[in-house]
């Protein structure tokens, strides 16, 4: 086993747990050194300012989210199905799962906006997801603080089961995000423990679909990176959903991820 009962147990009860040196630092390495690979600055000068083609932007210089990393020629592609990442997930998720989609978040300094509060299955219940059966991770590339708008979590809100969620457009970016109504969130946030994701480069943390997260708006002078990966349940799928080819989101799969080797990153 990857996992301990304990980190089982926490996973089960408070919706999330953290990891600390999942990766070495030369594991890190690797994977920034593979960001050149993803093309950003051509993707981010693509879009035009909008959201497209797998990119989401902060403005027409600046990228936010990039999607799709998992299928880019680089070792993130190996991160997705590594036994530190997606065999945890495996073990937490306790079902058969495949690689849902894959995004590396930027929240860049001075830059990086605010992510509301919301939970992942807020979005994907509308993709036809009949159960939460669904989790998502990351590993930090950089240092996550406060200061740079770390990820927040609400421990235990994954109980509630799914909230209501409101639209809250940006125009400026076509960042059509949603989130949970802040009439909803001042009860939320007196019930349940907000936990910050403060860590080093390595850390890893992982999240229920209904965990209740955000993040704050980067208003220091030092980006943070984070490769995030998403899972599925094998046959977590309306039949009668289908998505385009090019999308990346992975909304069906009936085959089980197959796990890569635990050197695969610097061997």
């Amino acid at each position: 086993m990857l996992t301990t009962p304990e980190q089982r147990l926490l996973y089960d009860e408070q919706g999330f747990i953290m990891i600390p040196s999942l990766f070495s630092p030369e594991e890190v390495s690797v994977l920034k050194a593979g960001m050149a690979a993803l093309h950003t600055d051509q993707r981010v000068a693509e879009a035009e300012g909008r959201t497209k083609g797998g990119m989401v932007v902060e403005d027409a210089d600046t990228p936010r989210l990039q999607f799709d990393i998992h299928r880019s020629g680089t070792r993130f592609d190996l991160l997705a199905r590594h036994p530190r990442m997606a065999g945890i997930m495996q073990e937490l998720m306790a079902v058969p799962m495949y690689i849902y989609h894959s995004k590396l978040a930027f929240k860049a300094a001075f830059t990086g906006s605010v992510q509301f509060w919301h939970q992942d299955y807020g979005y994907w219940i509308t993709a036809k997801h009949p159960q939460p059966l669904m989790a998502s991770c990351l590993v930090m590339l950089d240092p996550h603080t406060e200061d740079n708008g770390c990820m927040q979590v609400l421990a235990g809100s994954h109980k509630e089961g799914v909230a209501a969620h409101e639209p809250c457009s940006r125009e400026a970016t076509g960042d059509a995000q949603i989130r949970i109504p802040g009439s909803i969130m001042e009860d939320y946030c007196k019930q349940w423990e907000r936990v910050k994701f403060i860590g080093e480069p390595g850390d890893f943390a992982a999240w229920h679909s209904n965990t209740t997260h955000a993040s704050a708006h980067n208003i220091s002078e030092n980006s943070r990176h984070a490769a995030i990966m998403a899972y599925n349940a094998v046959g977590n799928y309306d039949p009668e959903q289908r998505i385009a080819d090019d999308s990346p989101w992975g909304a069906e799969c009936d085959t089980p991820i197959v796990l890569c080797a635990d050197d695969a990153l610097t061997e």
